[in-house]
């Protein structure tokens, strides 16, 4: 099996993966015994996971609260680490997979998928964007003195 092929039966898995377990969220309101809750709203991104075993990834669940900052961020801005992507995302009873200029809304309830070693990187990345919107590397990699010199309190 080739290159082409593994990527596709990957993506194929990962939107099966992401589909049963959306059904099984909404039939368990994401309270299942094999969810380990992590976080518990850091920056307002709540961050709760389980394995895919086979794949040797994670499937992520968050929701976009009231005052993060992901609200508004289309999802290729996240900017999430190689080996991850939003798989799935559930709005007002809507299902959809997301393309790369979908936009973020209060309220909607999104999976990501990641491959097990970047699963910390996708959680810090989802917190930075969070607290700092599009703009969070940015803002997260500058300098001391550049913070100062735009005026901006790196305290946050």
């Amino acid at each position: 099996m080739g290159w082409p092929e593994l990527e596709l039966a990957i993506s194929a898995g990962m939107i099966c993966a992401s589909i049963g377990f959306a059904i099984g969220l909404a039939i368990g309101r994401g309270r299942q015994p094999r969810w380990a809750e992590r976080g518990s709203f850091v920056h307002k991104v709540s961050i709760g996971y389980a394995t895919l075993e086979r794949l040797d990834a994670v499937l992520l669940r968050f929701e976009v609260e009231p005052e993060s900052k992901l609200a508004g961020a289309e999802v290729d801005e996240l900017r999430l680490p190689p080996g991850s992507a939003i798989s799935l995302i559930t709005r007002g009873g809507e299902v959809m997979v997301p393309d790369p200029h979908t936009v973020l809304r209060f309220g909607d309830q999104v999976l990501a998928v990641a491959s097990r070693d970047q699963v910390g990187a996708v959680e810090d990345r989802l917190r930075l964007v969070s607290r700092y919107g599009r703009l969070a590397g940015w803002y997260a990699g500058m300098e001391a003195n550049s913070a100062a010199a735009f005026g901006v309190s790196r305290s946050a």
